[in-house]
């Protein structure tokens, strides 16, 4: 059995969440070793491919935890959840970066595709454990411990897909690592402290590289860029949530706590601050559908929900419609969970209206972007609710 008592108290005093990354089985010691990981994705820079793959990249803290999920292969921990690593942030930021051809660490897919939205991470030890029994983390996925997504080795992972990353919550973390615990299986010591001073001074070289086609995924790359894809707004949405050190997140937290706070802390006590500890992005309702989630954002025991959909155009009924749809089955998978949700648009179409049923627990929104700083602003639609 191992003792994960340290780690356990990291998150919990640093209000952690983690991130699982889908990692071939191939690139898996490469990526362990150096304290690099990346994926591809379809498309070249600012296409909708683009802002779909780093979205995820925005959506990781500096004191966040790291899980590599090794795909199929003869070694041990092959096909099971490795870690526990930590996001190696420089400067109070995590370490994320976007590199089409690294002359640095090439990593490549049968030889030819780049991974080219990387991070660092590094290790709490010289230890790599994994998950020995996935039937015990199967459980947890059944039983709502674990929710948001499905079980790695079923999902549909292809190299334009965003869901190469994707998240746990802070009550998840810790239910991972108590598997880890009782589970663990000891796979391998890393012969040196990572991520190695090489890749750090390669991401240092980056910052001088704004004209390039590489370069830092920071707060300026996010306000200098000119889009009005959905995933950009999760991108600006999750790094000023997520950090508090962004030059967006004291707006992003003020103009979202005046949205909320009437609507939430009377039904559960929470604030919307409360409920940006943990964001999960893209997440699966159910196994049974094709349909997810933008963003999910959780309080500490993962018992009061803010779902929040975000469209690059108007808010218009359908739009309502499938979000009230998403709660209502919410509350059937997960009973004695309170969910709220948030729709964000440019405005919203004549006509289109919450439920009476809703009134309470959904707030519509707009979103504008300042043309002279490149800042979003967001503020409150007024009521609009269906007779």
């Amino acid at each position: 059995m191992l003792r994960l008592d340290s780690i356990k108290q990291f998150v919990i005093d640093n209000k952690s969440q983690s991130h699982l990354c889908i990692c071939n089985a191939n690139l898996f010691d490469g990526s362990v070793n150096n304290g690099v990981y990346g994926f591809p994705h379809a498309g070249r820079h600012h296409t909708k491919s683009f802002w779909r793959a780093i979205s995820s990249m925005y959506n990781l803290g500096a004191n966040d935890l790291v899980f590599l999920y090794r795909t199929k292969g003869n070694r041990p921990g092959c096909q099971e959840i490795n870690g526990p690593f930590k996001v190696h942030a420089l400067n109070g930021f995590p370490a994320i970066y976007y590199d089409p051809s690294s002359p640095d660490l090439p990593l490549l897919i049968n030889g030819e595709t780049d991974c080219k939205v990387r991070f660092l991470f590094e290790s709490f030890d010289a230890h790599v454990y994994s998950i020995a029994d996935n039937y015990e983390l199967i459980k947890k996925f059944e039983d709502k411990t674990i929710w948001g997504y499905r079980h790695p080795a079923v999902m549909n992972i292809g190299a334009a897909r965003k869901k190469s990353v994707t998240s746990f919550t802070h009550k998840q973390t810790l239910a991972l690592l108590g598997l880890f615990e009782t589970f663990g299986a000891d796979r391998q010591v890393l012969p040196a402290p990572i991520p190695l001073p090489n890749r750090v001074a390669y991401y240092n070289s980056l910052r001088n590289n704004q004209g390039d086609n590489r370069f830092i995924l920071d707060d300026s790359f996010l306000i200098a860029a000119e889009t009005r894809d959905e995933a950009y707004l999760y991108s600006y949405f999750l790094r000023g949530i997520k950090n508090p050190t962004s030059q967006l997140h004291d707006d992003l937290i003020t103009q979202f706590s005046n949205i909320n706070d009437a609507m939430l802390h009377p039904a559960s006590g929470k604030s919307f601050d409360d409920l940006s500890m943990s964001a999960l992005m893209e997440a699966v309702i159910s196994p049974h559908l094709q349909d997810e989630l933008d963003i999910v954002l959780f309080d500490a025991e993962d018992q009061c929900m803010l779902v929040l959909e975000f469209k690059d155009g108007t808010i218009d009924q359908q739009a309502i419609l499938q979000t009230q749809k998403y709660m209502d089955l919410l509350s059937a998978i997960l009973p004695g969970r309170q969910v709220f949700a948030n729709i964000v648009g440019s405005g919203r179409e004549p006509g289109a209206a919450v439920g009476q049923a809703f009134r309470d627990t959904i707030k519509l929104i707009k979103y504008e972007r300042n043309s002279l700083s490149g800042l979003l602003s967001f503020t409150l639609l007024n009521d609009a609710i269906a007779q």
